[in-house]
């Protein structure tokens, strides 16, 4: 017979822990927050301001003044005598190429922007002191190195871009208008340089720019004179045994008629020509700056003082987040491991 006491005995009971609720409020308690805030305001106003005094400082005695003088440019494409050839070109019964020379004027912001003009500015005007003053004896004159690997080159000036931030050009594309801007912390000497930009642009279309029209003129004055010396040896010519007279008016005849339409080729490209002579008119000159161009003091102290503000407020709300997950995570490990019955 089983034991009666076996048959008493109950079902093994689990004692179960009630554990604690995983959901948490997405929802952020703004008093809590501001409550928050309230207790760390000496953070919160005390690190704008040191940082807005720390830009005060910056501003005055680091940073270099700096000044920009600038010229304005407009571009003329033919002017004069020019304009009266143009008229008289549209009165011919002939096409005349070279005369729609809408974008000559481009090649003048592109000079203004070519390696080539930052190089004879740099070489000609000895800019390499100025574009490296770390590495230059101002009193002695000379470079502070004798190792001509670590003197500054022009190459390296062109190639790191040293005269970038000095030197810039803009044109305005509705109207036209070409901005030669140099920035210095000599005011005198900005200006100086923006009229030597201005000189150097004038050599450069007066003495080194070929258009194609003058290529063309060029061309055809070459062949004009050739046939011209053709025309004269057949006029010199007489009759004789090796040589007819048919045959001289022939040659004679032919030679006119390349010489008269080689003149009339003359003619219309030097009118093309003087279409696409590119020229420019300073509309401002440039001046010696009073007012600094940087650095912008109130702008730098008023960016500094509003962006450290929202920086301290977000690390004091960040640093609160952090302590309360440290907290919940704390929590949730204490719980994990208390002990079963």
């Amino acid at each position: 017979m089983p034991n009666s006491d076996d048959s008493q005995k109950q079902p093994a009971q689990f004692i179960l822990y009630p554990q604690p609720c995983q959901e948490e409020d997405d929802e952020i308690d703004l008093l809590a927050l501001f409550n928050v805030l309230k207790r760390r305001w000496r953070f919160i106003f005390g690190f704008p301001l040191a940082c807005t005094l720390v830009a005060v400082v910056v501003v005055l005695w680091v940073l270099p003044v700096v000044y920009k003088s600038s010229a304005v440019l407009m571009p003329a494409e033919g002017s004069g005598e020019t304009s009266k050839l143009a008229a008289l070109a549209g009165s011919l019964p002939i096409s005349i190429p070279g005369l729609d020379t809408g974008g000559e004027s481009q090649n003048i912001p592109n000079f203004l922007n070519s390696r080539t003009l930052k190089q004879r500015l740099i070489d000609k005007y000895d800019l390499l002191p100025r574009l490296y003053p770390d590495a230059w004896d101002e009193t002695a004159k000379r470079w502070k190195s004798d190792d001509p690997e670590a003197v500054p080159s022009t190459i390296l000036a062109l190639q790191s871009g040293a005269l970038s931030g000095r030197y810039s050009v803009s044109k305005d594309d509705k109207t036209g208008l070409i901005t030669i801007y140099w920035d210095d912390q000599d005011p005198a000497f900005a200006k100086v340089m923006v009229d030597r930009v201005i000189a150097e642009l004038q050599y450069y279309l007066d003495n080194e720019y070929v258009s194609d029209a003058r290529r063309e003129r060029e061309f055809v004055e070459s062949q004009l004179a050739k046939a011209s010396a053709e025309l004269e040896y057949w006029e010199r010519q007489v009759p004789s045994q090796n040589l007819t007279l048919d045959k001289i008016q022939r040659e004679r005849f032919a030679a006119q008629t390349v010489y008269t339409e080689l003149r009339k080729q003359l003619e219309i490209a030097k009118i093309a020509e003087a279409k696409q002579i590119v020229s420019f008119r300073v509309l401002d000159n440039p001046f010696v700056p009073v007012q600094r161009a940087s650095p912008k003091r109130s702008l730098i102290c008023a960016l500094t003082l509003v962006l450290t503000g929202f920086m301290a407020v977000f690390l004091v709300i960040g640093h609160n987040f952090w302590i309360q997950a440290r907290q919940r995570a704390a929590g949730t490990d204490l719980t994990s491991t208390t002990p079963s019955a």
